[in-house]
């Protein structure tokens, strides 16, 4: 009688062992996951204000926008496989009689295929006059 019972003592030790085992590796991936994420979000930020102060540079050197659709890669430690897309509009704006061209940049950069795990995508705006 006391055989069986042991028996069925030392089952649900081991069920039970093997379930906290089980959680411990879950929270463990799930923990590693964050923190990937989070190194590639800081990387697409990075990747996107590099591409801002490109087009602001262009702005700065050719007094006009950027072409527009302008798109290419991200090249450097840590920004490979980003892709920067650059856009740009212009206003006149009128102060007293000083009339000037305002240019608000916008540039995203994504990295992966969008609805996937693994995608991130950062945007970043400035205003600039020449």
């Amino acid at each position: 009688m006391q055989g069986g019972f042991a028996l069925v003592s030392a089952v649900f030790l081991v069920v039970i062992v093997a379930l906290m085992a089980g959680y411990a590796v879950s929270i463990g991936t799930s923990q590693q996951a964050d923190a990937t994420l989070s190194l590639l979000g800081d990387r697409a930020e990075f990747a996107a204000q590099s591409g801002l102060e490109w087009a602001v540079a262009r702005v700065a050197t050719d007094s006009a926008c950027p072409l527009a659709g302008t798109s290419f890669s991200a090249t450097g430690s840590g920004l490979d496989n980003f892709t920067l897309a650059v856009s740009c509009t212009s206003t006149s704006v009128t102060e007293g009689s000083i009339t000037y061209p305002v240019y608000a940049l916008t540039v995203t950069a994504s990295r992966g295929v969008q609805s996937t795990e693994d995608y991130v995508q950062r945007v970043v705006t400035a205003q600039v006059t020449p």
